[in-house]
């Protein structure tokens, strides 16, 4: 009779193998960075795969093993979440880890089972299909109430910009394909016999990663001499304690810091002075002393000022009071325009489904119960047009891609990300901003309370940075930019209809035979 553990585990072959891939794959993220491993962080799990040849119910087994252990080791630090997160159910958070691997590792055990039911494990189909069936796995992994894009392979490239030039035709999807393709061709040559096909995978991996860093030379020359409108900005770090930012009594403190780096980023002839995500610890509407304070500085700098808070409408059903995580430009005129964030961190500012079943608002651990915004995600700043994209909105290329479509000429990347103190959180969330700006061509800027700060030009180079719990201003000039590229125009639609093409090629060529072999 089999044990409890027996029936939840993979055989021991794929035991190991499963849970070195895992930590492999997670330290190609910050703050380990050990970008190359990502090209060899899968042969463990598919060599072993390929050389067990487990039913459907063990490769499930053996991938969702290898999920869970990874997503384990990449997302440890939202356990350390900070006191004045004000998470109200003691020791919810590693719980809450091991929950989130535990869903989202299931998307890995999918991966797996799918590559036993396409491939048979026979070498063609199996170089055919791993790829393209990641790719499709991880778009369906990136949708949804409770999308997670986090963990993406390709987002490891990130630390290399002549890697991910690609990325403007394909986006991050088409790395991760690269890169997952390089694995399964290196886990073939682990376990070919054949010195020719062991020879032939080698040379195809190499010349894949070639291929990436040839394509991005040449592209990262061509993008630099696009010309544009140079546009100086001003990104401020003011790294307000949040033991103490929602507290009334230091209101009137952090407005005069409010005030006071503002008068600095004046003084620099910038053209756009930008504040982080909440930056100003109010409900907009409630205290209008603080926002016409927010005003006047706009007025008395004489430029557009760009800054996130809180705001309250009663739009909900009935009437009913809606919260929102809100930002606004505020022009020289007094004029403020608002925008409301649109995709909310599930569980910390909304629950899944909550907008629907408002019900759901009434259990309480510690969420904000924002309401998603619905306004246009594009700002008009005077000086030029861009996308904003509160905290967690980086992650998602479809909001750049719709702010693209509508003229934005750059991307604001205002953030707190101070309640994960200092783990690999904040770099991990930073890293995959990169990617958004090689994506559509544009400048990527952002402003966050406690790190990190920076300025990401339209080919990934991270050209001037903030390190996290320090104070500081970055000052910089960046290029108000049109046009769209090839992922701009069409998005994941041809990467999406290419893997489906090839999975299915994969299922035909493995009821068909070994021939031709590699």
């Amino acid at each position: 009779m089999k044990t409890a553990t027996g029936r939840l585990l993979p055989p021991l072959p794929l035991i190991i193998p499963a849970l070195i891939s895992g930590l492999l794959l997670a330290v190609t993220f910050p703050t380990a960075g050990a970008w190359p491993v990502v090209f060899i962080a899968l042969v463990p799990l598919l060599a072993a795969l390929l050389v067990n040849r487990p039913g459907l119910r063990d490769s499930f087994k053996a991938g969702y093993l290898f999920g869970v252990f990874f997503f384990v080791c990449l997302l440890w630090w939202i356990a350390r979440l900070i006191p004045s997160a004000d998470v109200n159910v003691p020791g919810l958070m590693v719980p809450a880890v091991l929950l989130l691997a535990l869903y989202y590792g299931a998307f890995a055990g999918v991966f797996a089972l799918a590559v036993s039911a396409v491939t048979r494990f026979r070498r063609l189909a199996f170089v055919v299909a791993v790829a393209p069936l990641w790719l499709l796995v991880d778009m369906v992994r990136f949708r949804g109430a409770l999308a997670l894009p986090w963990g993406a392979p390709g987002y490891a490239l990130s630390a290399v910009p002549a890697l991910i030039q690609t990325a403007a035709l394909t986006g991050v999807h088409g790395l991760t394909f690269v890169v997952v393709l390089v694995n399964a061709l290196l886990a073939i040559a682990v376990v070919e016999k054949s010195p020719r096909t062991r020879v032939a995978c080698v040379v195809l991996a190499l010349t894949s990663v070639a291929g990436l860093w040839s394509y991005g030379r040449v592209a990262m020359k061509e993008t630099f001499d696009v010309p544009g409108r140079a546009i100086r900005v001003a990104l401020l770090q003011p790294n307000v304690d949040l033991e103490i930012k929602w507290k009334s009594e230091f209101r009137d403190s952090t407005f005069r810091l409010i005030d006071r780096l503002g008068d600095e980023a004046g003084a620099t002839g910038a053209d756009l002075v930008i504040f982080p995500e909440t930056c100003a610890p109010i409900y907009i509407e409630a205290e209008p002393q603080y926002k016409n304070r927010l005003i006047a500085l706009a007025r008395r700098l004489q430029r557009p000022v760009y800054i996130g808070f809180l705001d309250y409408r009663y739009d909900g059903p009935g009437n009913s009071l809606n919260i929102y995580n809100s930002s606004a430009v505020i022009m020289p005129d007094g004029a403020m325009t608002k925008y409301d964030k649109i995709h909310l961190l599930q569980f910390g500012e909304s629950l899944p489904m909550s907008t629907r079943l408002r019900w759901l608002r009434k259990i309480e651990f510690g969420q904000s119960n924002f309401e998603p915004g619905s306004r246009d995600n594009v700002l008009d700043a005077g000086v030029l047009s861009f996308t904003p994209l509160i905290c967690f909105e980086s992650v998602f290329p479809g909001l750049c891609r719709s702010g693209v479509r509508r003229g934005a000429q750059l991307f604001i990347n205002i953030t707190n990300d101070g309640w994960f103190a200092d783990t690999p959180g904040p770099y991990q969330h930073a890293q995959m901003s990169i990617m958004r700006a090689v994506e559509f061509r544009r400048y990527l800027v952002r402003s966050a309370n406690s790190g990190i700060s920076w300025v990401v030009t339209p080919t990934g180079v991270v050209r001037e940075r903030l390190g996290t719990f320090v104070p500081g201003m970055i000052v910089s000039d960046v290029v108000a930019l049109d046009g769209q590229t090839v992922y701009a125009r069409f998005g994941d639609r041809p990467l999406l209809a290419v893997g489906l093409i090839l999975v299915l090629v994969a299922f035909v060529l493995s009821r068909r035979g070994e021939r031709p072999q590699l």
